[in-house]
């Protein structure tokens, strides 16, 4: 095969991926909303409150139980089965002494937060460490290998499982228990469908010398990540430890929605992309035109979603929630800035990854933990909706210089970017101001939600349509998709 069909090769293998993972990840959007929907009726704001300061602080360390070796083995151009093999038993180890820890930990998490009915939840939760531990490396394998069906099967199904159990629980009366065997049933599923689904057994070998180059990767990456954690469950920590529990369920049932369209867009995509630009970082060209692809369709997706979620705030949470959770409306308005930016933070992240640049990441995120720690510090003073405001200007005010500092020393420019989303920004942020003053307050919550939906998505169409070059960029994505079906027809004609 010659450089150019394998070029193509990588180029069309990623795009099926991001294809087979969006899809996968909009079904399990919709699983998630609607369990999110049921349990809100069943389980009340202070219920989830309990859960989620648990919930912080354990993803906080969560992210050590990978140690970003899966990353680190993606990345790398050649690798044999006696490194995932070693890899795997790193990640148990660590695995199964978090599980140990966090358990042996409940007691101070109990009395940090002054309940002490958080001990027998923080010991429910701590087996989530083994349980993604030990398939770390199954998920990686088959991500290396562009096996994203599988892939995609598991994690759709960890979150069907999930739901359907906490719904019966939360039916049954369980309360916060209902939340608890959520997560659990969910992370059980995960680790069946990894296993099952790549087909890959670790061997009964280690070796410490095959593995030492990765290690350096995986433990810039893992420090990272465990700041990027903090940041992310530092403001759940401090509004339940100084507002309390029924506020800090308010604000993870609106963070959650702000989050959504990130999370379901963004890790799908980097399953896909990461390792295809991981291949390409010897090829500037090949690699330019396969990121600014890949950013124009998270840009194309998650940026309206982003937006309206702010926007149809009022409609979101009274459709999805219900009246109980009315607190959600404004943390929810608060938060859509760093909704916008929480979509926007992967086209750092894949170029970090991809070239191997976690060293330069670890030292950008002690930028950004610093400054959104601040903030939320000095909104703490007005409550959650002062921590929501002050994490929101913190990821406003550090993307561009997070964008430039990333760029420095590679083949991109900011240019590869901006050229690409300005168009999607302009069209969301038109429909924003559209659908917000077009808001027909008085209806119903589903009808009004559906009216707004219907509103923004005119509205934005209608704005691609009549920016330079809009249309053309919608009949490119087209094309993209008419091209990712001929090429599965061939391949399985």
């Amino acid at each position: 095969m010659s450089p150019a069909d394998q070029k193509r090769g990588v180029t069309g293998r990623t795009v099926r991926g991001a294809v087979v993972m969006l899809a996968s990840r909009f079904l399990g959007t919709g699983i998630a909303i609607g369990a999110t929907a049921i349990l809100a009726r069943y389980v009340s704001p202070e219920e989830f409150g309990l859960v989620a300061m648990v919930m912080a602080i354990l993803a906080i360390t969560r992210v050590l139980e990978e140690f970003g070796l899966g990353d680190a083995m993606i990345q790398q151009e050649v690798i044999n089965n006696h490194q995932v093999s070693s890899l795997f038993w790193i990640n148990g180890v660590v695995g199964f002494l978090l599980t140990c820890g966090f358990a042996a930990a409940s007691p101070l998490i109990a009395g940090f937060y002054g309940r002490d009915d958080l001990m027998m939840i923080s010991v429910s939760l701590s087996p989530l460490f083994l349980l993604a531990a030990l398939g770390a490396q199954h998920r990686a394998v088959m991500r290396r290998a562009f096996r994203f069906r599988p892939l995609a099967i598991a994690q759709t199904s960890s979150l069907a499982v999930g739901a359907i159990g906490g719904i019966i629980a939360a039916v049954q009366g369980l309360g916060v228990w209902a939340i608890v065997i959520q997560n659990l049933l969910a992370a059980m599923t995960l680790l069946v469908g990894s296993w099952i689904g790549s087909g890959w057994r670790p061997a009964m070998v280690f070796s410490f010398a095959e593995v030492r180059p990765m290690l350096g990767y995986g433990l810039n990456l893992g420090a990272s990540q465990f700041l990027n954690a903090l940041t992310r469950s530092l403001d759940s920590i401090l509004i339940g430890r100084f507002v309390g529990p029924a506020a800090a369920g308010a604000y993870n049932r609106a963070f959650q929605l702000m989050m959504l369209p990130g999370s379901q867009l963004n890790q799908p995509l980097s399953s896909a992309v990461v390792p295809a630009l991981s291949r390409l970082q010897k090829n500037p060209e090949e690699y330019r035109v396969l990121y600014r692809g890949a950013i124009e369709i998270i840009s194309s997706l998650a940026l309206p979603l982003a937006v309206f979620s702010g926007v149809a705030a009022p409609a979101l949470v009274g459709t999805l929630l219900g009246p109980a959770w009315n607190e959600s409306v404004p943390l929810l308005r608060a938060l859509s800035p760093a909704g916008l930016m929480v979509s926007l933070n992967i086209m750092t992240g894949w170029v970090y990854l991809s070239l191997g640049r976690t060293d330069r990441q670890l030292r950008w995120r002690l930028v950004g933990v610093s400054g959104a720690i601040i903030c939320m510090c000095i909104g703490l003073n007005w409550g959650a909706l002062g921590v929501a405001l002050g994490l929101s200007v913190s990821r406003v005010t550090l993307r561009l210089p997070a964008i430039i500092y990333c760029f420095h020393g590679t083949f991109l420019r900011l240019a590869d970017v901006t050229t690409v989303i300005w168009r999607s920004t302009l069209a969301s942020l038109v429909a924003g101001l559209v659908t917000y003053f077009a808001d027909p307050e008085g209806m119903a919550p589903v009808l009004r939600l559906l009216l707004q939906v219907l509103i923004f998505s005119a509205t934005w169409l209608a704005s691609m349509l009549v920016v330079p070059g809009g249309l053309n960029r919608l009949a490119a994505i087209r094309l993209l998709l008419a091209n990712l079906r001929n090429k599965e027809e061939m391949v399985h004609g």
